[in-house]
């Protein structure tokens, strides 16, 4: 009888606890939400290319001549201050994982596909000069709010060994005329 007690408490407890967690990240949620809303009205500008090819061109040179695999160090990638008042507000809404994820653990979701593209991207062997013959295959292009989302396919670079497809680039987003690399993953 007594271990019967127990358990109802423990389980009261624990229900507690989980009560009160999935409270927390609701209202991290809503306030991510609010946070976002309101940046949408803001007028940023996106330190961009004039094309997609530019853009995925200029990103991919500077993937092959730095050492780094940070995405912050990357001028041709939306930089933090460009994603929190420019992509991520546009897209919330929209049905991306963004609606249903507070901003925080969408950073650290979103930081972690680029590190991990980025390390696919520096295992690949091209060079600067391979770009000439790139081939962009642009699946879809959708409006986001203010921006468009150029959505990537694939993106095939012509070498002398042969082909080399790239997959890690996901999207370029566009903001008036300009053009930058937007979303990575594995």
């Amino acid at each position: 009888m007594l271990l019967l007690v127990s358990l109802v408490f423990a389980c009261k407890k624990e229900k507690q606890e989980l009560n009160t967690q999935n409270e927390l990240q609701r209202l991290k949620l809503e306030e991510s939400k609010k946070i976002l809303t309101e940046r949408k009205s803001l007028n940023y500008s996106l330190q961009g290319y004039s094309s997609v090819e530019e853009a995925v061109k200029n990103f991919l040179i500077e993937v092959r001549k730095t050492n780094q695999i940070e995405s912050a160090q990357l001028k041709s990638l939306v930089d933090q201050t460009e994603k929190e008042f420019i992509l991520y507000p546009n897209i919330l809404g929209y049905g991306t994982s963004l609606d249903v994820t507070p901003l925080d653990d969408y950073n650290k979701m979103i930081r972690s596909f680029e590190i991990l593209a980025l390390g696919k991207l520096k295992e690949k062997s091209y060079t600067e000069s391979d770009l000439k013959s790139i081939k962009i295959m642009v699946r879809s292009v959708k409006d986001y709010g203010k921006t468009k989302f150029h959505k990537i396919g694939l993106v095939i670079i012509g070498t002398p060994k042969g082909k080399i497809e790239i997959g890690e680039i996901r999207s370029v987003i566009q903001l008036g005329n300009r053009y930058k690399v937007a979303i990575l993953a594995p």
